[in-house]
């Protein structure tokens, strides 16, 4: 896992572009650690695991780049630049590239999206790792309805925009009710969160929970056999029966 630290500070620092400590303090209440810390707890605990192991995305990366460059959500490949890491997409956590660098070289990583061009601009940034990823273009209800019991270790939950925050609430909240209902995560799995703890679901959508889009799947799962392993920018549920 040495590879992971060469991308600590591209991760603590990605959203202090966008929004400062005092908006932190002002909306949320602290600083929350940043995705790095989280991703870090689920990469160790899929390199505990001494049989292949298994991920799951839902929502893949893509962009070639981060928001604050020229070329965001664009599919032309000139705005890739794979020696470049200062440019990646780092607000939106770069996962799909992350968790098939990171990982052990017998996990599988399986990324979905309904999108099928964000798709392959996933494809074209996790080359080098294509050998250790599935690609679907599915809808993530269709794709977690398709998944056998007990079969996942860890599902990256990322599906639909922090705002407007109701749609991808009640989205999380279906996803949540067929996780539980067939029961697709083994023992001890995990479940990561993206953007929970995001500014902006407060600030310009004037939600009152600070869960934002996941203020209904979180409440779910705890209530369904999952325990909180983190409570930061992100959020990590532990299967604990």
């Amino acid at each position: 896992m040495d590879n992971y630290y060469q991308y600590k500070e591209l991760l603590e620092n990605a959203l202090s572009y966008y929004y400062t400590d005092d908006e932190y303090e002002k909306y949320i209440g602290y600083v929350p650690k940043s995705r790095y810390d989280t991703f870090k707890y689920c990469l160790n605990h899929i390199h505990s695991l001494n049989y292949q192991s298994i991920i799951v995305e839902l929502g893949t990366s893509r962009s070639f780049v981060d928001g604050r460059f020229p070329g965001c959500n664009s599919s032309d490949i000139k705005y890739w630049e794979s020696t470049n890491p200062i440019k990646w997409d780092w607000s939106a956590g770069h996962f799909t590239r992350i968790f098939s660098e990171c990982t052990p070289s017998t996990s599988i990583l399986h990324t979905v999206d309904l999108e099928s061009e964000h798709i392959e601009r996933c494809k074209i940034m996790t080359q080098p790792f294509s050998n250790k990823i599935s690609y679907h273009v599915a809808s993530s209800e269709d794709f977690l309805r398709s998944c056998k019991p007990e079969s996942i270790d860890l599902l990256y939950l990322d599906t639909g925009d922090v705002n407007p925050v109701e749609p991808t609430a009640q989205l999380h909240l279906r996803e949540a009710m067929i996780i539980v209902e067939n029961n697709i995560l083994r023992k001890n799995g995990l479940i990561l969160i993206d953007d929970v703890k995001n500014i902006a679901s407060i600030r310009d959508a004037n939600e009152t929970s600070l869960l934002g889009k996941a203020k209904y799947s979180i409440p779910f799962f705890l209530k369904n056999g999952y325990v909180l392993a983190l409570n930061e920018y992100q959020v990590v549920l532990k299967k604990s029966t």
